[in-house]
Formats: C-alpha cells, structure tokens, sequence
C-alpha cells in the first residue's frame, strides 16, 4: 500500500473537525429537529454524545497548528512497555464497574446474561421456575427469555459462552472481572496483530495502540457484562491468529471463531470473517478458504441447530413465545430490523464520539489507500479489514443501551488497524498529531464517564431501594419512569426474596392471590423523582384498573426503603 500524496496533520485535524460538524448536525436535525418522539438512543445522544462532540470538534479546530513540528522520539512498542499498560487498562475496567456503574448492570442485555452466568456457575443450563412462581413467570421474567421449556425454567434467550465466561470468574471469585480480562487478551491481541502488519513502522504499530487505549467505548464496556468486549476479544484473536498462519494458527482460529458465535448470538462472528475468506480465495489460499468456510458452516451448525435441539430436549417444547434461534428467524429478524430500525446517523455518532477522534478519519485515510491491484490479488488485508468495517458499521441497527455503538465493537480493532494504514500517508512520521488527539480522548473520555455516572445512579439507587424492602413481592409500576421496566430482576442474576414483578404483566385474578398470601411492596413514580429517575408520559390502560383493585385491598402499602 504506497501513495505519492502525503497527508498534512494540520489539514487532517480540520478536515475531521469539519466532517464531524456536518455529521453531528445532520443526527441532530434528523433525530431531534424533526423526529417525531425521541427514542433511547436519542435521549443518550442528546445527554452524553452531542456536547462532547461540540468539545471534540473545538479542541481538533483549535489544536491543529500545535500538529506541526517534529515530537520525541518513538521507543519500540515492547512488551515492557505495552504490557503494563494493557493491564493497567483492564484493572480500570475491573473498578470502574464498581465506580463508575455502582456495581449494577442497566439494561436487560446485561441482566439476562447475568441471570445466565448464575445458572451455569450452579452447572446447570436453565433456572427451573419455583412452582409458587409459575404463574407469574412473565412479570418476574419479562424479556429475552428462551421459549424452550418456558413453563417450566428460566434460560437467557441469548447463546451461553459470554455466561460461561462469567461463570468461570465468578468461580474464581469476581465475575466483573470477565469484562476486564477480554478486554486485556483483546488489546493484547491487536498488538500483535499490528506488530504483524507493520513490522518495520513502530510508529505506526504506536497509533493503533494509542487509537486502542484510548477507546473510551472498549474501556467502558469492559466494565460490564455485555457479549461485546468479547466479540473485540476474539476477533483480534482470531485475526492474530490467522496471520500467524500454519495449521495451528488457523486450527487456534477456528476454536475462538467456534466460541465467538456462542457469546450471544452466532452471526456476529460471521461478518467479520467472511471478508478474509474472500481475501484468501483471492490469493489463491484454496486450502485456508475452504476450511474457514467449513468453520462458518459449522458455527451455524452448532449454534444454530444443536443448541436449540439440546434445549428441547433437556427443557422441552417451545412455550409461551415462537423459538427465535434458527437460521431463517435470525436472517428474517434482521432484514426486519433494517427496514424498521436502521439508524446510521445516530448509531455512528456514538461510536465516533465514544473513540479517538482520530479513529475513523484515519481509517477512512487507510481505506483510500488500498492498491486494489494487490487487493484482487489477495496481497492487501486492508482489504477483508475495510469490507468488515463498512459491514458492520453499515448495519447500523438501534441498539437500545450501549456505550458507544456496541454493534460496531468488534470492528474497533480492524478501524484501529486501518488507521494504522492510514497513518503511513501521514507527512511525518512524529507521534504529535495523535498524541494530541489522544489528550482530546481523554478529555472527552472524562466528560462521558461523568454523564454515564449521572445516567446510572438513579437506577442503581433504585434497584438497592428494591432489593433492601422487607416486603416478600416488590411490584414495580413502570408508568410515568422512564426505562423502569429494566429493575424488574433479582440480585447478582437470582431471582430471591423479595421477588420482583412488572406489575403492568399481572391480572387482576394474579394481584387477589399475591395480596391475600405475601406482604406486598409498590415501587412507582412516588419514588422516581426523588432518586432521580426520569419522569415520563403515561396514559390511562389496564394497570390502573391493577391499582384501584390494590387500593381496594389496602395492598402494596409496605414501604420501599428511601435509603437503602
């Protein structure tokens, strides 16, 4: 890959402080100006996104002629340097699901795999439902529950691996302490695979490191438990691997490829190696083609047929919802949600303004850079790393929670080492510009923290308030909060004392039972004010006809302690 038209840094941090601009204000003319209603992402958007984009933006204005000029000396990126650095950024992580998200996971996503991590550390594959419970499975188990066996057991919807994971740790001691090491092998894992690629530019292999450890989406995710930190992790482990080449490289590839479709949900892996396999066939690597394309045939094999027949026949039939696991749902359901819920716009603003500002225009740089007459002869990875890049960024789907834009954070790896590439046209080959940028991430890093903090305290407040009550079933009235429905769930992923129910999913024949045979506790917008929790429209519908039968029976008056 070679130019004869070298990039000024200068023009560089204009032209991305201008591209943004245009960008950021086409999301918010779009998604606020002229949208109708806002959705979670453009609540995150507005909160977190937006002013720390307009400070980003400022900063690459105003710092652009500090660009010039030559800096220190780039030391080799060893392991004496880089390791440290690396586990320091992972034992961050580790805390900061303590400090920054209060040691509680907001969304569903989080809980359910959770949920799943305690079962499997327990060696089983469900969670069978208490008999007392059947009844009111739905309204302790709201969403993203497997249809398998759904009368009798609890089972997380998503595939196991993630939970696995967890439970492994949790076995060790501290499950939060999954996120931080994937995130570790990850980083570590790019490294390698940058030292691969630019063997004789350790310039170079410094800007994708700095492009990683600046990531504030991978940090932050690490801190939780989301699959995504994990698809980062094995996809740079899959890609080391492969470019380590030889047959226990690519055997290594095809056992990480294998777990990275069980995390969650098995067509992630797919996407991103489709387009090396490609790559391969296009140089004529006949043998390395054809045993990664039975590698795909086997993900789908696996994940798709055997783990559902597993669980119809450990939990048995399908009940309460349709099975959602198969080849012709997942394809269905996407092609469903592009129509429906493709969001470009919005989706990638939050993984621009959760990254190095830098990251995606030096990618962009590394993209333009291709020499497609070596691309067509398969010589040019930047090629199988560009297409994965354009496809999952291109699927923007809504994505509800996220820090950053979680769909995309596979791909971070492969937008790092396309920077790397985009970087060789820099003009210098001095560190300033990205160092630079890099004291821009960190600011902007700081900024997202504080906002994210603000954003989960009240819930995390609400759910000590919840778990604290005396009561044996709390019942959580989600009209008039915004995103309640989400502290519908046990403590550390088990359901226990008190039990916790959507009230909006109980009828009135399920309140007279709970309020004739357990002391019974309300958690509603009485307390969502005061915690901090944002308030919003609720219309009149059958959960005030639940209440008025409540207040008939003088149930659900034990209080919700206000200080847990």
């Amino acid at each position: 890959m070679t130019s004869d038209r070298s990039i000024d840094p200068a023009r560089l941090f204009l032209g991305a402080a201008i591209g943004l601009t245009l960008w950021v204000g086409a999301s918010f003319l779009w998604h606020v100006t002229y949208a109708k209603g806002v959705s979670l992402p453009v609540t995150l958007f507005l909160d977190q996104d937006f002013p720390v984009l307009l400070v980003g933006v400022l900063a690459l204005a105003l710092l652009a002629p500090l660009t010039q000029g030559e800096g220190p000396g780039v030391p080799p990126p060893t392991a004496r340097i880089v390791v440290p650095i690396i586990l320091l950024l992972g034992l961050s992580a580790w805390a900061g699901h303590y400090i920054l998200f209060q040691d509680y996971a907001i969304s569903r996503d989080e809980e359910v795999a959770r949920f799943a991590a305690a079962y499997l550390r327990e060696g089983m594959i469900a969670r069978p439902i208490p008999p007392e419970w059947v009844p009111y499975r739905r309204a302790i188990m709201p969403e993203f529950f497997s249809p398998f066996g759904a009368q009798a057991y609890w089972t997380a919807a998503y595939l196991p691996v993630n939970s696995a994971i967890q439970a492994v740790f949790w076995r060790l001691g501290d499950p939060n302490m999954a996120g931080a090491a994937l995130l570790v092998a990850g980083l570590a894992a790019l490294w390698r695979a940058a030292l691969r690629l630019f063997p004789d530019r350790p310039d170079a292999v410094w800007v994708v490191l700095l492009l990683g450890f600046t990531s504030t989406q991978l940090w932050v995710t690490a801190m939780t438990p989301y699959a995504m930190t994990g698809h980062f992790a094995l996809n740079m482990i899959w890609l080391a691997l492969v470019l380590r080449g030889g047959w226990a490289g690519h055997l290594g590839a095809a056992v990480v490829a294998l777990a990275a479709a069980g995390l969650h949900q098995w067509h992630f892996p797919p996407i991103f190696i489709a387009p090396f396999i490609l790559w391969m066939l296009l140089g004529r690597r006949w043998g390395a083609a054809a045993f990664h394309i039975f590698v795909l045939a086997a993900i789908v094999i696996v994940w798709a047929r055997l783990w559902p027949g597993l669980l119809l026949h450990e939990l048995g039939p399908p009940a309460d919802v349709r099975p959602s696991a198969g080849v012709a749902d997942k394809v269905g359901s996407l092609f469903g949600r592009l129509g429906g819920k493709w969001q470009p716009l919005v989706n990638i603003t939050r993984l621009i303004a959760w990254n190095n500002l830098l990251l995606l225009p030096l990618a962009l740089l590394g993209i333009a850079a291709i020499d497609w007459r070596a691309a067509v002869r398969g010589r040019a990875i930047a090629l199988p790393l560009a297409m994965g890049v354009i496809a999952g960024c291109g699927l923007a789907l809504a994505q509800g929670y996220g820090w950053g834009y979680r769909y995309a954070h596979g791909f971070i790896g492969p937008l790092c080492l396309l920077a790397g590439y985009g970087w060789l046209r820099m003009r210098r080959t001095s560190l300033r510009p990205v160092v630079i940028a890099s004291a821009i991430a960190v600011l902007t890093t700081g900024l997202l923290v504080w906002r994210t903090y603000e954003f989960v305290a009240p819930y995390a407040r609400g759910h000590r308030m919840i778990q604290a009550s005396t009561a044996d079933v709390v019942l959580v009235d989600p009209r008039g909060g915004l995103f309640v429905t989400d502290l519908v769930r046990g403590q550390d992923g088990v359901p226990g004392r008190p039990i916790v129910m959507n009230l909006g999913m109980l009828t009135l024949g399920q309140i007279d039972a709970l309020c004739e045979t357990y002391a019974v506790a309300l958690f509603d917008r009485t307390e969502f004010r005061p915690i901090g929790v944002p308030l919003a429209r609720w219309h009149y519908g059958a959960t005030d006809a639940l209440r008025r039968r409540m207040d008939r029976l003088r149930c659900g008056d034990r209080p919700v302690p206000a200080t847990p």
